[in-house]
């Protein structure tokens, strides 16, 4: 939460100043007409307060500061205690003493004389300083005062402050709450909320290890702000929360996961080239191994020097050179009395991105059977995909079922969705 300048404090208590004291009649009938009552005053209390209003007036802080706590022993009904606490907030805060600007904020707010409009005011205040202190159970009590008090703050939004304490202060659902209700006031006054406000929520559920409510907010996040990082952040936790169900993906399974990642732009280091690689080398893939490699290098996340990959890549390179031309698989797919060689060719072709030949024969083992038509149906999705024939890709997604291959088909077709597909 961003905290507030002593400067900007300072500042906004030199505003709303008391009148002054010593004021004339005729001014004092006046504010006795706007406020419906006038503040009673000793000789003794008001001697002293005109005074410190003098040094006030000409910013002598260090002059006034002495005289404070006479004041103080001078003030016996309410109306001079809210005199004292308001000059005490005035020098405290010209002297950037925080310590002491909140200890006259606290005589303010319970002090009756206080105007209505300067208790949410003080409470924004209170409340900010708390959670810099990390009180956060006081900063929520007098951060919501000033909500409920109508209080504005120019400078943030009132609910993300709130929400900030509740999720540092371990109240994770009120937090989420009003996270919500903040990104819906963005939304209603015509603006989008910043992206760093889902991640927030994200991270805390997620940390808190509801990890399906991380799922539900990334898919909030994702649908605003499409970037890299998101789609990254929403994949690693759909794996993670198929780990704690103790759902194990296939190799073809984490493949066609991986497979997203890379159209995401969300591949991050060495480690994700790695798996990517293996388990396309594992599927007997080895032209979409050294693609994936070569895209990673590229990009400066794959070193040279990896030997892991540099082995993958060198294995892969053999097995290219010695394997069957794909024009002689494409004749074999076509005379087999099932689909099971025009899959296998148009997963083939999918590595090597010949996204139209990929097409054609999974649509040729779908017309023969005797295949995973969820596997397939995925993969002509995504071969579609790629090739840019969206409306055809959803059709072909929308016919996945089954878990995790449904799921992972619904990532597929969110992706075609947003504006970074």
């Amino acid at each position: 939460m961003k905290s507030v300048s002593k400067a900007a404090l300072a500042a906004a208590f030199m505003l709303g100043a008391p009148a002054l004291l010593a004021a004339s009649p005729a001014l004092a009938q006046k504010k006795k007409e706007e406020a419906g009552q006038q503040i009673k005053l000793s000789e003794p209390f008001r001697k002293a307060a005109a005074e410190v209003e003098t040094l006030v007036k000409a910013k002598d802080w260090a002059g006034a500061q002495p005289k404070l706590a006479g004041l103080d022993s001078l003030a016996q009904s309410d109306g001079e205690k809210y005199y004292a606490a308001v000059f005490r907030l005035q020098v405290t805060s010209g002297l950037n003493d925080m310590p002491g600007t909140m200890s006259a904020i606290d005589a303010l707010l319970v002090n009756p004389n206080t105007p209505p409009a300067d208790i949410g005011r003080y409470s924004y205040f209170r409340g900010n300083y708390a959670y810099q202190q990390k009180k956060y159970a006081e900063a929520i009590t007098h951060l919501t005062k000033a909500r409920q008090l109508g209080y504005a703050p120019a400078d943030s939004n009132l609910n993300l402050r709130i929400a900030q304490a509740q999720l540092d202060g371990g109240q994770i659902p009120a937090g989420v709450a009003s996270i919500d209700a903040a990104i819906k006031a963005e939304e209603a006054a015509g603006r989008k909320a910043p992206e760093s406000w889902y991640k927030v929520v994200v991270s805390k559920l997620y940390t808190s290890g509801d990890k399906a409510g991380a799922a539900t907010w990334l898919n909030r996040q994702l649908a605003v702000y499409p970037t890299a990082d998101a789609w990254r952040s929403s994949l690693l936790i759909y794996l993670g929360q198929l780990e704690d169900k103790g759902v194990t993906l296939d190799a073809d399974q984490r493949l066609d996961v991986l497979r997203l990642m890379r159209a995401s732009k969300a591949m991050g280091g060495e480690s994700d080239y790695l798996s990517y690689a293996d388990v396309a080398q594992r599927r007997g893939l080895p032209g979409e191994v050294k693609a994936v490699i070569d895209e990673g290098r590229a990009s400066g996340k794959v070193t040279k020097t990896n030997a892991a990959i540099n082995q993958l890549y060198t294995t892969a390179s053999a097995q290219e050179k010695a394997e069957v031309p794909l024009a002689n698989e494409e004749k074999r797919a076509a005379g087999a009395a099932k689909g099971d060689v025009a899959m296998q060719t148009g997963d083939a072709y999918l590595g090597t991105r010949n996204y139209a030949k990929a097409v054609e024969l999974y649509r040729l083992a779908l017309q023969k059977g005797g295949v995973d038509t969820n596997v397939v149906n995925t993969r002509l999705g995504i071969a579609l995909a790629l090739s840019g024939q969206k409306a055809e890709a959803k059709t072909a997604f929308g016919a996945v079922t089954g878990t995790p291959r449904g799921e992972i088909a619904k990532f597929w077709t969110t992706w075609l969705d947003l504006p970074l597909a």
